[in-house]
């Protein structure tokens, strides 16, 4: 999943341009299902499971983003909530 999340950042996100691990997580779902499937672990919720992609996200800070603020995004529920604003470096 590292290196999914790794390439959907450095080559699918222009220079500049701000995210959020909602755009992440809806792109893996839509573009790279067997994998966001296949890294699920048995036992964990979808609430803990996205958590566990936002820290991969987080742990590329300083490297190929950086944090900007928040946000309040549209969730793969349909729900808008809180999340990182991130800025591709």
């Amino acid at each position: 999943m590292r290196n999914v999340i790794q390439s959907i950042i450095q080559d699918k996100i222009s220079e500049g341009y701000i995210f959020d691990a909602h755009s992440i997580i809806e792109y893996i779902i839509q573009n790279q299902s067997d994998i966001y499937l296949l890294s699920y672990q048995n036992g964990w919720t979808t609430k803990f499971y996205h958590s566990e992609i936002s820290k991969t996200i987080a742990s590329f800070e300083g490297i190929i983003i950086k944090r900007v603020g928040k946000c309040w995004s549209l969730n793969i529920h349909k729900k808008f909530t809180k999340n990182v604003c991130w800025k591709k470096l």
